[in-house]
């Protein structure tokens, strides 16, 4: 009996199982000052993710600076059924962003300074089975998708900010 925890623990870590979220990295970085002309809930996630490192800089000051410049969803169905309805989507948002080091735009072959900072995108894509006869759920489970991929696009946002500002302070 005193045996059976430890043998599931084993059986469970020897076949790849891990709680959802663990084995994120810290990220560590100078402050940032988020700038946002519209309240989506991308820039609520965005700015949660900075304030859990402690990046997230009260005022404009001298610290960088990230801007949301555009969110973009797409849903398009993936299966249909017999008549022609779908039962199955793939949600797919995409996050575009304008960075800027201490008021300076930050060189990068891949960036776009033409407006002074660098502008990059990120995306995420998720797929879900839609029922025709329970629409609440369907509404509930996309919801949810969401607010999971707005959380991973924001986690990829600040790790792309961290290696920016770390290339741009190696120069």
């Amino acid at each position: 009996m005193k045996l059976a925890l430890p043998l599931c623990l084993v059986a469970l870590a020897a076949c790849g199982f891990h709680l959802r979220g663990t084995g994120q990295q810290l990220v560590q970085m100078p402050p940032v000052f988020l700038t946002s002309s519209s309240y989506r809930e991308s820039d609520f996630a965005l700015a949660d993710g900075l304030s859990q490192i402690g990046a997230l800089a009260a005022d404009r000051g001298s610290a960088g600076r990230v801007e949301l410049v555009r969110e973009q969803l797409r849903r398009r169905p993936l299966a249909t059924a017999g008549q022609g309805s779908a039962t199955h989507y793939e949600l797919r948002l995409e996050l575009t962003y304008r960075f800027y080091v201490g008021g300076q735009g930050v060189e990068s072959e891949q960036s776009n300074t033409s407006e002074g900072g660098v502008t990059r995108s990120v995306y995420a894509e998720r797929n879900y089975e839609f029922d025709v006869n329970n629409l609440a759920t369907n509404s509930q489970e996309e919801e949810l998708l969401m607010t999971e991929m707005r959380r991973e696009l924001a986690g990829q946002i600040v790790r792309q900010l961290a290696a920016m500002q770390e290339s741009s302070v190696e120069r």
